[in-house]
């Protein structure tokens, strides 16, 4: 239609607007525009199922991902070296854990086949955060008598369609817009993140995979040649991480509810920090696609960080510290004699910690969340000092209370958290 309209002007008027200050836009960015206007109209103008365009924030995903021009196959080869990793990787870790391995292998991705998996984990544990961002950036634009202007970003010379079965209304626009942008930015986070993931639990969540969790041998080569590590090494013992990981989330299914339950409940306090949005809105033009996305961008949004989410996004950082402290010690007990270089290893996983790679775009994005290396290594030693019996130690995470014995942080100390009941509220949604 653009290029239609284009097309019948004069050529006075095209040649001005082709050498004018205003450069045309980038081929590359409007087919991302035109990408996000074709997902969002085949979910009928609604963004799909839930709070989060999921057809959408796949395919920015991978389109992300497609840019970082990866091979996307796995050779014969390395199937059978990491199928093998994994396989010692659980003998090791019989004499390390009372915890019993998963009857299912874990899988070997490539980059892209990890980014289809990793949106339906990140979309689902984001989703109360996106449902809650998009009722309170609303609730503020009414507040501010800010709607009417929006039906303006559909009209112009140029006239942009709306998508498919979405309502003109200035409340159904914003909401349309909002969910958009977020599923734009998320699905460009996950991608982001497909070059330098190594496993499906990076992370602390299981991204993709199944149960047993997943590695991608392209990524964990290319890590290997960075660090000037033997492969098999590298395999060794990102493998035995990823089967720690798998067998302590299937011994205690709670852990991985929980994490679930804090994100919803930091996300059932979110609020703006009202006089910096209304500044925002002031200065934003709403008939500009960058001005709208200033106003719901991950990094530019702020909210108000009340008590009770501070006390989520701390409670949600010990429980993944107290995770990754937990596989970081059985992985150093269980593969100390068997891989030359762990050492090395393991103070680079604590180097990805340190410059925030392993905290995950998302969450890092949305809740400021970050793990500290230091912490995590305090936290490792103490897990080690319970390992003269193993069976003690790793009953611990058959209740989240219990856990006050390794950090001290005990859930009747004042302002503790509920976890039970943090569960509960989830539940009811």
């Amino acid at each position: 239609m653009a290029w239609k309209q284009f097309s019948s002007l004069p050529d006075s008027v095209k040649d001005e607007l082709l050498s004018g200050s205003q450069p045309l836009p980038d081929p590359g960015e409007m087919r991302k525009v035109f990408s996000a206007f074709r997902a969002a109209g085949g979910s009928g103008g609604k963004g799909g199922e839930g709070a989060v365009n999921r057809p959408l924030t796949s395919e920015m995903a991978l389109r992300t991902a497609d840019e970082k021009h990866f091979s996307n196959s796995v050779s014969a080869l390395q199937f059978d070296r990491l199928s093998q990793a994994s396989s010692s990787a659980n003998l090791w870790l019989d004499s390390a854990t009372s915890t019993l391995p998963l009857s299912e292998k874990t899988k070997v991705l490539t980059p892209r086949q990890w980014t289809e998996g990793a949106v339906g984990a990140w979309c689902s544990l984001v989703s109360p955060l996106a449902q809650k961002t998009t009722d309170t950036i609303i609730s503020f634009f009414k507040a501010q008598g800010g709607l009417e202007g929006l039906a303006g970003i559909f009209a112009g010379p140029i006239p942009i369609p709306l998508p498919a079965g979405a309502a003109a209304e200035p409340e159904a626009l914003l909401q349309n817009a909002v969910r958009t942008n977020f599923a734009v930015q998320l699905g460009e986070a996950i991608g982001e993140m497909s070059p330098t993931t190594l496993s499906s639990f990076d992370y602390g969540i299981r991204t993709a995979g199944g149960k047993a969790g997943a590695l991608i041998p392209e990524n964990l080569d290319t890590f290997a040649k960075d660090a000037e590590l033997p492969q098999e090494e590298v395999y060794a013992f990102y493998a035995l991480r990823e089967m720690a990981y798998a067998r302590l989330y299937s011994s205690a299914p709670w852990i991985e509810g929980q994490i679930a339950a804090l994100v919803y409940r930091y996300s059932r306090g979110f609020d703006l920090d009202t006089s910096e949005a209304e500044e925002n809105i002031r200065e934003a033009d709403l008939m500009s696609p960058d001005g709208m996305a200033s106003l719901v961008s991950f990094s530019s949004l702020k909210a108000k960080d009340s008590e009770d989410q501070q006390r989520a996004r701390e409670d949600l950082q010990r429980l993944l510290t107290l995770v990754e402290s937990w596989v970081d010690c059985v992985s150093w007990r269980a593969g100390s004699a068997f891989i030359p270089r762990i050492s090395e290893l393991r103070e680079m996983m604590r180097r990805r910690r340190a410059e925030g790679e392993m905290t995950g775009k998302p969450l890092a994005r949305l809740m400021g969340l970050g793990l500290d290396p230091k912490y995590i290594r305090e936290l490792s030693s103490n897990w080690d000092k319970l390992s003269s019996n193993v069976e003690e130690r790793d009953r611990l995470w058959s209740h989240p209370r219990l856990l006050s014995k390794v950090d001290g942080k005990g859930e009747e100390e004042e302002g503790g958290s509920d976890w039970d009941a943090d569960l509960t509220d989830l539940l009811k949604g």
